[in-house]
């Protein structure tokens, strides 16, 4: 076993005989830095300082700027949360900034003077604008926003008389994609391209139509005379999963120009500084599980695309040019890290230049995070194993400076080391996973060992901080996380490998995987091999009924919003496509042995292992109708199980309160299985 520890050393402080582990409130006491954004000249760093206010159980989110100097960084706050500003991006003079943030009643543009730091009002309509992008000569800004319609009504219903008091009106539904995990029901409308004068005005609607029009934000043209951006308007896009193609359309409207027309994905789009060159993110069309992201490049006028990390063999995130053009910078992920490289527009061998960014998920351990780049100014969130993410900056290769508001926080607590382990799977494969020692641990003691499955599944894990797991930890639980195959950023065949085509599927491989690092920690003479718990969300809800379904070897087990039953899953969750397409082959109705042998429920029967289940009433990712056929079966059978449902919560778990509520009910149905 190889093994590399992160974090085994405790923070001197003078009071250390203060220190107390990690407990539910501190997730109300600590920050994170979550959004970075680089001014164009690389001297200014607008960042985020983001915490959960414990008055009113929500995010807020402060905008801070750093100056740049040649030995460290200088702060100070320029947008405070009661703002509640979002999607701020410099100007390209990087004297100004725009964002969006609530005024009459509505999300609204505004655009403040750094050096002034009042902040104005651009917009004042009824339509809600995001992803802003100034234009090149900073007179403008385009933005999308939805343009609402309205609601379907049944036909032939007298009206309504003055005063009285009848039932809310039904949803009238005949769209095949209806609502979403992130906003629920989709309002009728569509999505568009937008532009609006920083002097203000009526914004100009650049797209038109009664679908959407656009699929994020769109990027100008070095001249500002048009805008590049990618929209899903081929006819019956809506059942085809991950297909969308690029588009340009002049700065003062007309019709679109269509730049791709490859099955797949194409997003992200940026001309280069000339103008001659078009780069984007795209993710051809396959009937795998997984279509690995890479970034692609092609010249305007045409000709056969490029695909520049084909080599790399990683997922990438997003990109910027270099100012000279002949180069990118890529941001990928990598074996739980995100890393951003130079990749040369004549091809060749990437060059590193961030070695890693920090997760900014908070709740798990999951890799992602932010960066930006202006002169030659890098800005990321870091990575931290006992403290959430904090700004790091670099400057010509070499880290300048951090700020970290956690600071105090760290130095009053007393955290466990994180280590690094990897084994080898049933089949020989490689795995890599983390282990989250408890606050004092004595290796001479034994220890419970809780297995910890992230969803996706084509998603990762990493060696970051996280409530849930230091709250496990606290609660005496080593906790070990790992990415199995069907993982990203170890290749698109490991994150296939739960595909048939190299001979996998989902749930199937990863089971081994999983076990197998069980077994390779139990071997330690610390872990209680009497003591073994297993629980994940999303696709480590999958795998988490999968393996008790296959074993009894674990004391307790708690699924977070599981998929159990593919054919509910794949007609019911705000992924239909994607599920009929790519997950699961073919139709239930015509594939029914198949769906069933695939969905957890028909290892039900075998199920004697104590269960919790835990999902959000308004989860359209994995609707909770599975959560409640499972739980209902182990009641019939008398297995000991648990449910416990999240009012108002979707896929994201809800609140901050139900983040720890999720946590808690976990550790305390293991602590009721617990022998000693």
């Amino acid at each position: 076993m190889k093994a590399a520890l992160f974090a085994l050393t405790l923070l001197a402080s003078t009071a250390a005989w203060a220190a107390t582990p990690v407990e539910p409130a501190d997730l109300y006491r600590i920050s994170m830095t979550d959004d970075v954004e680089v001014s164009p000249d690389g001297a200014q760093v607008l960042f985020t300082r983001m915490q959960f206010d414990i008055q009113t159980d929500r995010r807020v989110t402060e905008w801070w700027l750093a100056t740049v100097g040649k030995t460290g960084l200088d702060k100070r706050l320029l947008i405070a949360g009661q703002a509640g500003a979002g999607g701020a991006v410099w100007a390209p003079d990087g004297k100004r900034i725009a964002y969006v943030a609530p005024w009459l009643g509505k999300p609204q543009i505004w655009v403040l003077d750094v050096a002034e730091g009042v902040g104005k009002p651009v917009t004042s309509g009824s339509i809600a604008p995001r992803g802003l992008e100034w234009s090149p000569d900073g007179a403008s800004i385009a933005f999308t926003a939805r343009v609402e319609a309205p609601m379907p009504k049944v036909a032939g219903m007298p009206e309504k008389p003055a005063g009285a008091t009848w039932a809310p009106d039904p949803r009238v539904i005949s769209d095949w994609s209806y609502r979403t995990n992130d906003g629920g029901y989709i309002k009728a409308g569509a999505d568009h391209l937008f532009v609006v004068a920083v002097a203000g005005g009526t914004p100009t609607q650049l797209t038109k139509g009664n679908e959407d029009q656009i699929e994020g934000g769109a990027h100008w043209a070095p001249d500002g005379q048009s805008l590049i951006y990618a929209a899903a308007v081929r006819p019956g896009n809506d059942r085809l999963a991950g297909e969308s193609d690029l588009y340009r359309i002049a700065a003062s409207g007309g019709t679109p120009e269509r730049l791709t027309s490859i099955d797949g994905g194409e997003r992200g789009a940026r001309l280069s500084p000339d103008g001659q060159w078009l780069a984007w993110v795209g993710s051809p069309k396959t009937t795998k599980f997984y279509a690995q992201p890479g970034l692609w490049l092609r010249r305007l006028s045409g000709g056969e695309p490029v695909h520049l990390t084909a080599a790399l063999d990683r997922p990438v995130g997003g990109f910027e040019w270099a100012k000279d053009g002949k180069a990118l910078y890529v941001s990928y992920g990598d074996v739980g890290l995100v890393r951003v490289a130079t990749i040369p527009v004549s091809g060749g061998a990437a060059k590193l230049i961030v070695p890693a960014i920090g997760g900014t998920r908070l709740y798990l351990p999951s890799s992602g995070g932010d960066w930006s780049m202006g002169g030659d100014t890098h800005a990321f969130t870091t990575v931290e194993a006992d403290r959430p993410a904090a700004l790091g900056v670099m400057k010509a290769g070499k880290l300048i400076g951090k700020i970290d508001f956690n600071e105090k926080w760290r130095a009053e607590k007393t955290i466990g080391a994180m280590e690094r382990l990897t084994w080898k799977a049933p089949d020989g494969l490689t795995i890599e996973g983390w282990l989250q020692y408890p606050p004092g641990f004595d290796p001479a003691k034994k220890y419970p060992v809780a297995l910890e499955i992230h969803g996706g599944p084509n998603g990762d894990y990493g060696p970051y901080f996280s409530i849930t797991h230091q709250l496990y930890a606290a609660a005496g639980y080593v906790v070990l996380w790992s990415n199995p195959r069907g993982s990203t950023g170890y290749g698109e065949k490991f994150a296939n490998g739960i595909t048939p085509e190299y001979g996998g599927e989902y749930p199937g491989p990863d089971h081994g995987d999983l076990m197998a690092g069980m077994d390779e920690v139990l071997k330690r003479p610390w872990a209680d091999a009497r003591n073994q718990y297993i629980g994940g969300g999303s696709g480590g809800g999958v795998l988490t009924t999968f393996a008790i379904g296959q074993t009894n070897r674990f004391n307790a087990a708690a699924a977070l919003r599981p998929v159990t039953d593919w054919s509910i899953q794949g007609l019911t969750s705000d992924l239909p496509a994607l599920t009929l397409s790519n997950w699961v082959v073919g139709n239930p109705w015509d594939n029914r042995d198949l769906y069933w042998r695939r969905s957890t429920f028909s290892l039900v029967g075998k199920v004697t292992t104590p269960t919790i289940l835990i999902t959000g009433e308004e989860d359209y990712r994995t609707p909770i109708a599975q959560t409640e056929a499972y739980y209902q079966a182990l009641k019939f059978r008398n297995v000991p199980a648990m449910m416990v449902r999240l009012p108002g919560a979707n896929h994201g778990m809800g609140r901050p309160s139900q983040w720890l509520q999720s946590n808690l009910a976990v550790i305390n149905w293991y602590n009721q299985f617990r022998k000693y």
